[in-house]
């Protein structure tokens, strides 16, 4: 199928493509219909022969708690910009958190959560000359574009900056500042999930921006967004754009140089978006890195390494997926102006572990109990962290207003009635989302709450069997303490241009990225869900048009634990390394 004619504008083809990839009960959007276990992609990426700089494990030296991440810039201190808390940042955002086990099958979790922990996202580091820390394995690294793998917590270095480029380069970068470059892999969700997984892609993307944010703050390192550069910019600085003449260029992503034992070229990776991190006591400029100057430091013909190929054939090609990708293509911008956004302090968090430990903890339930709940406070506490404040992260590394607002399915809430609630994160939200939803719906603020959290009552009923049944069927919906849709101001995110449908995503992740960090501080599990019937949730809401759309899922609960896996930990393999 597909979604586009020769007159098709790309913001409607983005439009088509979401409505094509809705799930509706007894009628699943296009997908395989079984697993191909013999194809199942490959979840490391690697460049091979590319050289290799290896990182120590040093996110146990973080002594910053989970609760301090969200105090104001400038509360922890400062970690040194050196290869320690470049390794401790890559490990906390994309590393390992544990290995499982059942009979003769393992597998790797990582502590950036995956739809179907298949791990589409891949992450680049684009570094200045970064001093080795004392008495450590890693050494000086130089300047140049990275890969990380998170098999083995190495960088894999695609291009080194040369002596002559070298000033440049760092004029370009700004002091005290790096990029991380983020792409995807569709077919790792494809594979899976069919016409479904570009969205599920850009899920996994907003899901470790959040992570990365996070897990700078425990550094004391700032985040941004960077919302100027196009996707051909990023493909340039990556080396994604690359190919040679047994590969295939698609819409400017990169389907591979040849596998030096294949005839067939590795799997596209599609250029997404650029963190800059920055170092606030090195960094006093502010200066936004300049991506054209980067990219002419680099020399075309110097990039080392060939992809691996992640499975040996595809039975199946998904091409609505691309077409998508190619629709939603974003050229150069203006920077986005920062929209700033003030709101009391966070309400207090009794959890006392550090950043560290929750953020490797941080698992997806798979069962909840059916009879734990969760007290009003805590629940106050996880929906506090949603609001956006411009000092707060991971909210001060957007640029754009919050666009995407829970709307809850609340079952065990001690001290709150069963029932539909909504969660308006900017003030003026509150008349959007009413005026799209049914106008029968009660809009009673929840005069517990505190005074700045605008929670209200939208229907009190019992709502289990709704959320099961909206949810696929799946019982995590109803069996934990809630659950809930994030609905979207659809219109005004795609205003800007298609590319807006990824950004609304993203925004979606790091939502499900603080409530899966939250529930853990609260002694609980979350879960994301990307199985649910979106326009029988519409329906129940009275949404009609494309004003407001459910973009995601997450359900939270007492988890039950299946104690016939076996729990590693995430790096034993290279015990010896260390």
């Amino acid at each position: 199928m597909s979604l586009l004619t020769d007159k098709t504008p790309p913001q409607a083809a983005i439009r088509r493509y979401h409505q094509h990839s809705k799930h509706h009960p007894g009628r699943f959007a296009p997908g395989p219909g079984y697993m191909d276990w013999d194809n199942q992609p490959d979840p490391f990426r690697r460049y091979v022969g590319a050289p290799q700089v290896l990182l120590e494990l040093a996110a146990d030296r973080l002594t910053t708690s989970y609760a301090a991440l969200f105090d104001p810039v400038g509360t922890v201190p400062p970690a040194p910009m050196d290869g320690r808390g470049v390794a401790a940042l890559f490990e906390l955002a994309l590393g390992l958190s544990a290995w499982k086990a059942y009979m003769e099958v393992r597998w790797a979790l990582r502590c950036n959560p995956s739809s179907g922990n298949l791990h589409p996202t891949e992450g680049y580091a684009i570094l200045p000359d970064i001093p080795a820390p004392d008495q450590s394995i890693t050494p000086d690294i130089k300047a140049g574009v990275y890969h990380y793998q998170s098999h083995d917590h190495l960088l894999e270095q695609r291009q080194a900056v040369l002596a002559s480029s070298s000033k440049a380069w760092h004029e370009a970068l700004g002091r005290g500042a790096f990029l991380v470059g983020l792409s995807s892999v569709h077919w790792r969700e494809s594979w899976k999930y069919g016409d479904r997984a570009y969205r599920y892609c850009r899920l996994n993307e907003g899901h470790a921006v959040a992570v990365f944010r996070m897990a700078a703050a425990a550094l004391g390192w700032k985040v941004e967004v960077l919302t100027a550069p196009g996707d051909d910019e990023i493909a340039r600085l990556l080396g994604l754009d690359l190919f040679d003449q047994g590969g295939e260029k698609h819409g400017g992503i990169v389907q591979g140089n040849h596998d030096s034992q294949s005839d067939v070229a590795p799997e596209a990776e599609h250029p997404d978006l650029l963190l800059c991190i920055r170092c606030p006591s090195e960094d006093r400029s502010g200066q936004e890195p300049l991506i054209s100057k980067l990219t002419d430091a680099l020399q075309s013909d110097r990039w080392e390494g060939v992809p691996n190929r992640l499975s040996e054939h595809h039975a199946l090609a998904w091409p609505v997926v691309e077409e998508a990708a190619d629709q939603a293509w974003k050229p150069s911008t203006k920077t986005e102006v920062k929209a700033l956004v003030s709101s009391p302090p966070l309400l207090k968090l009794e959890c006392r572990k550090s950043a560290a430990k929750l953020i490797r903890q941080r698992r997806s339930a798979q069962r909840y109990d059916g009879k734990g709940g969760l007290s009003m406070s805590a629940l106050f506490r996880m929906l506090d962290a949603l609001l956006p404040r411009h000092e707060c992260p991971p909210w001060d590394m957007f640029s754009w207003p919050a666009r995407l607002h829970p709307v809850l399915m609340i079952h065990r809430v001690q001290g709150m009635v069963p029932g539909l609630y909504a969660l308006p994160r900017r003030p003026e939200a509150l008349s959007v989302l009413q005026k799209g939803m049914d106008r029968s719906l009660l809009w009673k603020k929840v005069s517990s709450a505190p005074l700045h959290l605008p929670l209200y009552l939208l229907r009190q009923e019992d709502v289990q069997d709704f959320s099961r049944m909206v949810s696929c069927q799946q019982e995590i919906a109803a069996d934990g303490a809630f659950s809930l849709g994030m609905v979207a101001e659809f219109d005004a995110g795609l205003a800007q241009g298609p590319w807006g449908y990824r950004n609304l995503f993203w925004e979606a992740g790091a939502l499900g990225q603080i409530l899966y960090l939250e529930a853990e501080a609260a002694g609980i599990r979350g879960t994301g869900i990307g199985c649910y019937f979106d326009d029988l949730f519409h329906q129940a809401l009275g949404i009609q048009g494309e004003t407001l759309q459910s973009l995601y899922h997450f359900t939270v609960g007492v988890a039950l634990e299946d104690n016939r896996l076996q729990t590693d930990p995430p790096y034993a393999h290279l015990a010896n390394r260390f």
